[in-house]
This record gives structure tokens, C-alpha cells and sequence, in this order.
């Protein structure tokens, strides 16, 4: 049988003191430094998983910010376009406008210009009537010979005109 003997005894005393002393202090102080440890890992992953969502969320809003903006900057071009069509249009009617005015101002200009060739020229050919009624009146022609005279300087001045 087995025989107990005082060694073995006071090896199975030693060994559950040691196994008291290490659980005390040892196994406690390492399973709470790895507790410790374990809880810091966890609140870090949360921490990573919540600034991940957070750059998530500024990344969502930054798009979204973005689009408004590009939205926005077709609309400020599309009005700046409409309102440089206008422009262009209202200089375009102006421009017709000052030439439709200056063409009248040089018809007028043109017509005053012929009414007063016309009066110049019929001044003109009064004088030269003048001059042949003073040479008819000095040569003292027949009356037939005046006559084809005048006659023929009436259809001269007619042809004139």
C-alpha cells in the first residue's frame, strides 16, 4: 500500500502553499494586469470603430458639401452665361440703333446736301439765263432765232435737272 511518509506530506503542503502564494501573488496581479489590458484593447478598437465612423460621417458630409457646392457654382454659371447673352444683346440692339440714327443723320445730310446742289444749281442756271437773255437782248436777234434759243435752253436746263 501506500505509505505516507512525512515528505510527501510536507511536499503536498509545500506545493499548496506555493500554488496559495502564487495565486495571491502571482496569478491575481497577472490575470488583473491582463483583465486590464484586454479592456484597454477593447476601448481602443471602440475608440478606432468610433473616429472611423466619425471620418465616415465628415466624409459623407464633405461629398454632400462638395455636390452643393458644384451645384451651386453650375447655377453661378449659368446665370453669369444668361446675363452676358443679355449684355451682349442689349449692346448688339444699341449699336443697330446709334447705326439705324446715323444712317437717317446721313440721308438727311444727303438730302439737305441735294436740295441745297439744286438750288445752287438753279441759281447757277439763272445766271447763265441772265447772261443768254443779256446776249439775245445785245445781239437783237429775229424773234424765231430767239426763240429756238430760249427753246434750247429750256430742254439743256431740263436735261439737267
Amino acid at each position: 500500500m501506500l505509505k505516507l511518509d512525512i515528505n510527501i506530506i510536507f511536499n503536498i503542503v509545500n506545493v499548496l502553499v506555493l500554488y496559495l502564494l502564487m495565486k495571491r501573488f502571482l496569478f491575481g496581479p497577472i490575470t488583473e494586469i491582463m483583465e486590464k489590458r484586454t479592456n484597454s484593447i477593447k476601448a481602443t478598437f471602440e475608440e478606432a470603430e468610433n473616429k472611423n465612423n466619425e471620418a465616415m460621417n465628415l466624409k459623407r458630409e464633405y461629398e454632400e458639401a462638395l455636390e452643393s457646392a458644384e451645384l451651386k457654382a453650375e447655377i453661378i454659371i449659368s446665370e453669369a452665361k444668361q446675363r452676358a447673352q443679355q449684355e451682349h444683346e442689349k449692346q448688339i440692339k444699341a449699336t443697330k440703333e446709334e447705326i439705324s440714327q446715323m444712317m437717317e443723320t446721313a440721308k438727311k445730310s444727303i438730302e439737305l446736301e441735294r436740295i441745297k446742289s439744286m438750288h445752287d444749281a438753279q441759281s447757277e442756271i439763272a445766271g447763265i439765263a441772265m447772261i443768254v437773255a443779256t446776249k439775245l437782248i445785245q445781239k437783237n436777234l429775229d424773234e424765231n432765232s430767239n426763240k429756238k434759243l430760249m427753246n434750247d435752253f429750256l430742254s439743256e436746263v431740263g436735261a439737267l435737272k
